[in-house]
């Protein structure tokens, strides 16, 4: 069985709630005392995760340097799915809200756009295979567990993915300079917005393919949003739909 190890409270907490993949092993330092990682620690147990107790030296050698936080978690990875599950999943498809990320290469960007997506009603983050940052686990971190709240897919092709969900009825609304203001859009749902990155935007076929291009009005001369950021005002735009 293939493992993956996560860290951080947050993350160890959600995956443990969520029951959505097999957690083997949560590992907390001796030294935390918090009634918190107590806590996590009751409820792994009720969940039939085993809780080892270790040195800091331990689990910094298992974090590779990451912010562990003294909780370290053994899971499975996620299962995959494709776009077809997700679609399958969705209540009330005519509300949907979906978001492609195009070329975001920062696992940081990636898990702050997940934990937004979460918080704001975004359903689905559609990754490309190619030219995009993994869900690892700084990304996962990042993101404070939301990745096991939303549907996360990974596509060989964004292209031929943007083509699919509008024959399936989405709008496709791409992020990048010189589009719409966001205040100004009158969002058609279901909808698909799609992020580019912070230097690049949107690379040109998948902007092609945008039904509407729309961007954030800007003061204060600052070149560009970071595309987390960015992300988390589109997607507060897109939930006032919801």
């Amino acid at each position: 069985m293939a493992t993956e190890i996560l860290y951080g409270i947050n993350t160890a907490e959600e995956i443990i709630r969520a029951g959505r993949r097999t957690v083997v092993r949560l590992f907390i330092s001796r030294n935390e005392k918090s009634q918190r990682v107590n806590d996590l620690a009751a409820l792994a147990r009720r969940n039939g995760v085993k809780v080892e107790f270790c040195d800091v030296r331990t689990l910094e050698k298992l974090a590779a340097g990451g912010n562990h936080q003294g909780v370290l978690l053994e899971a499975e990875p996620p299962r995959k799915m494709d776009v077809d599950g997700a679609l399958g999943r969705e209540k009330d498809l005519k509300k949907a809200v979906w978001a492609g990320l195009d070329g975001i290469t920062d696992p940081m960007n990636l898990g702050a756009i997940i934990r937004s997506a979460a918080c704001l009603g975004v359903s689905t983050v559609i990754l490309p295979e190619r030219r995009s940052a993994a869900m690892n686990a700084a990304a996962q971190k990042t993101a404070s567990g939301a990745a096991e709240r939303i549907n996360i897919i990974e596509v060989v092709n964004l292209n031929q993915t943007i083509i699919k969900l509008k024959e399936k009825g989405f709008w496709i609304y791409g992020m990048d300079m010189g589009g719409k203001a966001l205040p100004k859009v009158e969002f058609t749902l279901p909808a698909f917005i799609i992020i580019g990155s912070e230097g690049e935007g949107l690379h040109q076929k998948t902007r092609e393919h945008c039904d509407m291009i729309v961007s954030i009005p800007q003061k204060g001369g600052v070149e560009s949003l970071n595309a987390g950021n960015a992300a988390a005002i589109a997607f507060y735009e897109l939930s006032k739909k919801l």
